[in-house]
């Protein structure tokens, strides 16, 4: 049993051939660990105890500095009291007056209380200059009271007035030897607190010293066994199945190496009855053949169904077909609650047209009408979902998410009024031609909507209803927006206020905006 610290191997060996379970070993080691634990937390406790008696100390000191700045701020505030009662003879402030002689009295009774030896002295004296001021103010208070304010004015001067500055330097005196002592007291602190550093830095690595020798001492004892173990059965793996393995341990080792010879011993007689079960793998080998062709039928009939999902691209957007063909259309397909920017889109002018053309041409100039369209949908790879006649229902930001679906749903209503034009000047239609645009930006249910024979990937919702009011209110040319599309993408054209709008199904105005063109972009008439 070697251990990376020769020196140590005796105590190694010793301690892995003591007659004790494993689990005894690591709990002995334990509790000497939680022993060093405790020791080291017992001292911190004691130290932190001490700290804990300076800061109070501290603590009183600075108590009494406050009560001292308190005194003096009494007798400067009632001096001030003084001095307002006999200029304006106003009885409030000969009430404060009082309060603030009352607040001194208070302070100086519960700071004498508690005085040291070098305040019993400042406070002797206070008493006098007290008295002294009592009597001044007493005679004050008799000028006053009979109405000769003049006189008491100079005999607050002359008497009170220079008197209460002697207490005022008292109580600074106070302030002063309070400040001294706790000045002696933050210095004992910190030396105190360098000492407790240093004797929990020593505590500390003293105990981490030690726990590392215990931790060396069981580790070794467990992890030398451990290593003969793995090369023991590192041999079984490579197929040499002689020699046995033997430990000096005396514990649950010492049962696991005896297993293990178990094993080796079985292993050599499983050996021979592995050679006759080779033919029988062969006959599984052609077995696993006909389920190989089995998978490969599958996989023909999954082709074929991606391939028919293909011709579905005929009806529906690029990217729903996508969804459905790359296995996500339980996700992208599913019914759910989204915000969407909805698309109405309408042909104004075309009932004229229809009435004086031929069927043929009609419908003629409405394929190419919704092919446009639609190549445009795609383009902005919105979602188509159904036609309307000569309408177009669109929704961007479904299946597929599209943070600009609001920039996309517009930029796609602003090329198809061009288109709409160009169609009209490329048919030289005499009839006015030209389409009415709704767009609404908001929550709506999106999701597949039908019965058993037919459905529909559609979307229902206030957003939805309000699109199409907002369509059939759009004049010729006119591309009108909810305030929330607006808002999207007001960086981005340019809009007209249409005022708050009363459409149907909604109880309240709504407020809209007609689309006058992109942003930097020379807009031409219709």
């Amino acid at each position: 049993m070697r251990t990376p610290i020769p020196p140590l191997d005796p105590l190694v060996r010793f301690v892995a051939r003591r007659r004790m379970s494993l689990h005894a070993k690591l709990l002995l080691g334990f509790l000497l660990i939680v022993m060093l634990v405790i020791g080291t937390s017992a001292l911190g406790v004691v130290l932190m105890q001490r700290a804990g008696a300076q800061a109070a100390s501290i603590a009183a000191v600075t108590d009494r500095i406050i009560a001292a700045a308190r005194m003096e701020y009494a007798i400067t505030a009632g001096m001030h009291y003084r001095a307002m009662h006999l200029l304006t003879m106003d009885a409030a402030n000969d009430q404060k007056l009082v309060k603030s002689r009352q607040d001194f009295s208070k302070l100086q009774g519960a700071l004498e209380a508690t005085a040291s030896p070098s305040e019993a002295e400042v406070f002797r004296k206070m008493q006098e200059t007290n008295l002294r001021y009592g009597m001044a103010g007493q005679n004050v208070d008799t000028l006053a009271h009979i109405a000769q304010t003049q006189d008491a004015m100079t005999a607050h001067l002359a008497d009170e007035h220079p008197i209460s500055h002697e207490l005022e330097a008292q109580a600074r005196d106070l302030i002063r030897l309070a400040s001294q002592r706790r000045d002696q007291t933050l210095a004992q602190v910190a030396s105190t607190n360098r000492t407790s550093v240093t004797l929990i830095i020593i505590a500390a690595v003293a105990s981490v010293a030690l726990a590392l020798f215990l931790g060396y001492l069981l580790a070794w004892s467990i992890v030398s066994p451990v290593t003969e173990l793995d090369e023991h059965m590192g041999r079984i793996s490579r197929g040499q199945l002689e020699g046995e393995i033997s430990i000096p341990n005396r514990d649950e080792f010492q049962a696991l190496a005896e297993k293990a010879n178990q094993m080796m011993r079985g292993l050599a007689q499983a050996r021979a009855q592995l050679v006759g079960e080779h033919e029988a793998v062969k006959l599984q080998a052609s077995s696993l053949g006909d389920m190989n062709r089995e998978l490969e039928g599958r996989v023909r009939a999954q082709v074929e169904e991606i391939e028919r999902t293909r011709r579905l691209s005929n009806y529906l957007a690029p990217q729903v077909v996508n969804a459905i063909t790359s296995g996500r259309t339980s996700y992208a397909m599913g019914n759910a609650r989204k915000q969407l920017t909805i698309v109405f889109v309408d042909i104004r002018g075309f009932t004229d047209f229809s009435d004086v053309a031929e069927p043929e041409e009609v419908i003629g100039f409405l394929n190419t009408y919704l092919s446009r369209m639609t190549d445009l949908v795609f383009k902005y790879e919105g979602t188509l979902d159904k036609f309307l006649g000569d309408g177009v229902l669109v929704f961007f930001n479904d299946p597929l998410p599209q943070p600009d679906h609001a920039r996309r749903a517009v930029q796609m209503a602003l090329d198809m009024r061009e288109q709409a034009r160009e169609m009209r000047q490329d048919w030289h239609l005499d009839t006015p031609f030209d389409i009415g645009v709704g767009i609404s930006t908001g929550f709506v249910t999106v999701g597949t909507i039908g019965s058993e024979h037919r459905m529909e990937y559609t979307v229902v919702g206030t957003q939805v209803n309000l699109a199409s009011r907002l369509v059939n209110i759009a004049e010729p040319g006119q591309i009108i927006v909810s305030q929330r599309t607006a808002e999207l993408v007001r960086d981005m054209i340019d809009v007209e206020p249409m005022g708050p709008l009363t459409v149907k199904g909604f109880q309240r105005p709504i407020t809209a905006y007609s689309v006058l063109g992109m942003k930097g972009v020379p807009r031409r008439d219709a």
